[in-house]
């Protein structure tokens, strides 16, 4: 029986770890360059998707999108005061309840959702093209389930670290 050499193992982590950081930086950086979408809407990446869950829910407050984007309220109504002033999404305070900020989609927000959601499916679809060089659909599908479960395994890590 041969012996498992735990130094290849240890080596072969780093460099998939180091991936990972590297990958999870450069999103990070790509999710803030304002770019247009086409017809003159210009966003960040996360502008964007922020707007697409306003959009997708119709109405929200500070809080539920601080938890669904892992950012504290105060960068939360930072970027919706950003949208604000584009005139793509609009607070609101309910009497009676003075503590919380409902957010909802104005109409020019559902149009630049709209065009934004055509972008990606273009951009997305471009990607796919791309990666389909080096890898099979079936490489793809699996990084998507792993990035899910990821996703899990980092929300379930963070929720036991904040307590």
């Amino acid at each position: 029986m041969s012996q498992i050499d735990y130094s290849d193992i240890v080596q072969n982590l780093n460099g998939k770890v180091d991936a990972i950081y590297r990958h999870s930086t450069l999103l990070e950086r790509y999710s803030a360059i304002p770019r247009d979408y086409g017809e003159g809407v210009v966003l960040t990446e996360s502008e964007a998707h922020t707007l697409g869950y306003v959009c997708e829910m119709g109405e929200t407050t500070v809080t539920d999108l601080a938890g669904y984007s892992f950012r504290t309220k105060g960068a939360m109504s930072k970027m919706l005061k950003k949208l604000e002033e584009k005139g793509l999404v609009r607070r609101t305070k309910r009497e009676g309840n003075r503590k919380s900020i409902y957010v909802s989609p104005t109409g020019e927000g559902l149009r630049a959702n709209a065009v934004h959601q055509a972008y990606d499916r273009v951009a997305i679809s471009i990607m796919l093209e791309a990666l389909l060089k080096t890898c099979s659909m079936e490489d793809i599908e699996s990084f998507y389930r792993v990035t899910q479960a990821r996703i899990e395994y980092i929300i379930r890590e963070h929720s036991e670290l904040s307590k």
